[in-house]
């Protein structure tokens, strides 16, 4: 198939973000993704197909959903509110319109690569100046990696700063036709021993080491750059082998990248009941940056990778020197 034709599923778009990347960005979330990170707070974009989200809350128990739907999904309950059966929906739709309360929605839908760049260039003509841009995410966009590519292309041909956000859980070849376009890239490191990563996130972490080690000598010989991102989730990668491992490998990367820290936050809790779906992490606090054990990060990375630049909180990632 042409990649002028070729079409992804996309779950969301973004405005005017300020964590994803430098300056003011605009956000492409591409759906599916190949890990199951326990803590994940975007489960929408797990799956690669389109699907229905409910937002019980809002439901004011009109019915109109039991009675337009064709496969018996949805019925209401003892407190008013809608039960519905994600086993049974087809992801229809049908269900999404007819609803007063707005509470439905599917989430996913096709683009082609210039849909997308057509339906996000007005925020980015606005948005372009000084390292302003584009950002796109997931899930994994490395799953739908030929639009990705694509779409970013596009951006550079119109003179428009590119990131994008992996797990690098992916083909090599797949990561540098997108990194290609790329003025700068985010990559994931959970956690640095490959059975303890596969415990907490599906897979193990061979092929990710390995894409981040080759990434960052691509964008450094390219004269650009890449942030490796560690969000810390208590109970699953905050132990201090980990962290002293971490820093370890970040003294040996090429162009000695950035680590970027992110504090925990349980903010897409809610996003699971809403798709018929249980957290793998519930209940956890939320973490200050000035957490002690963000405070130990910090030695670590001052002990074993000194010349490392060293990030707290996504609006603080990605800030490249002129």
């Amino acid at each position: 198939m042409d990649i002028k034709d070729k079409q992804a599923i996309v779950f969301d778009f973004g405005r005017f973000r300020n964590t994803d990347g430098e300056g003011i960005r605009t956000m492409i979330f591409f759906k599916g993704c190949p890990l199951r990170c326990k803590w994940c707070a975007n489960p929408w974009g797990l799956s690669v197909r389109p699907q229905l989200a409910v937002n019980r809350d809002r439901c004011t128990g009109c019915e109109t959903c039991v009675r337009v739907c064709p496969h018996g999904v949805n019925s209401i309950d003892d407190d008013g509110k809608v039960r519905v059966d994600f086993s049974k929906c087809e992801n229809c739709g049908l269900c999404v319109l007819p609803c007063p309360a707005k509470c439905r929605q599917i989430s996913g839908s096709s683009y082609t690569a210039r849909e997308l760049f057509d339906r996000v260039y007005r925020d980015l003509t606005f948005t372009r100046r000084g390292k302003s841009g584009i950002t796109l995410s997931g899930g994994e966009l490395l799953m739908q990696w030929e639009v990705a590519s694509e779409v970013l292309r596009l951006c550079k041909v119109n003179y428009i700063d590119t990131c994008i956000e992996t797990s690098g859980f992916a083909p090599w070849d797949h990561l540098k036709a997108v990194a290609q376009y790329c003025d700068s890239a985010f990559i994931d490191l959970k956690h640095m021993d490959s059975a303890r990563h596969k415990e907490i996130c599906g897979v193990p972490n061979e092929r990710i080491l390995e894409n981040i080690r080759r990434l960052s000598d691509y964008m450094h010989e390219r004269g650009k750059y890449i942030i490796v991102r560690h969000a810390v989730i208590p109970g699953m990668n905050d132990d201090e082998d980990n962290w002293r491992e971490m820093a370890k490998y970040m003294a040996t990367l090429p162009g000695l990248p950035e680590l970027n820290v992110l504090p925990y936050h349980n903010l897409g809790e809610l996003k699971y009941e809403m798709i018929g779906q249980e957290a793998g992490v519930t209940g956890l606090d939320m973490m200050k940056k000035s957490d002690e054990r963000i405070e130990r990060i910090a030695k670590l990375m001052a002990e074993y990778a000194p010349d490392t630049p060293l990030t707290i909180g996504g609006e603080n990632a990605g800030q490249r020197p002129e």
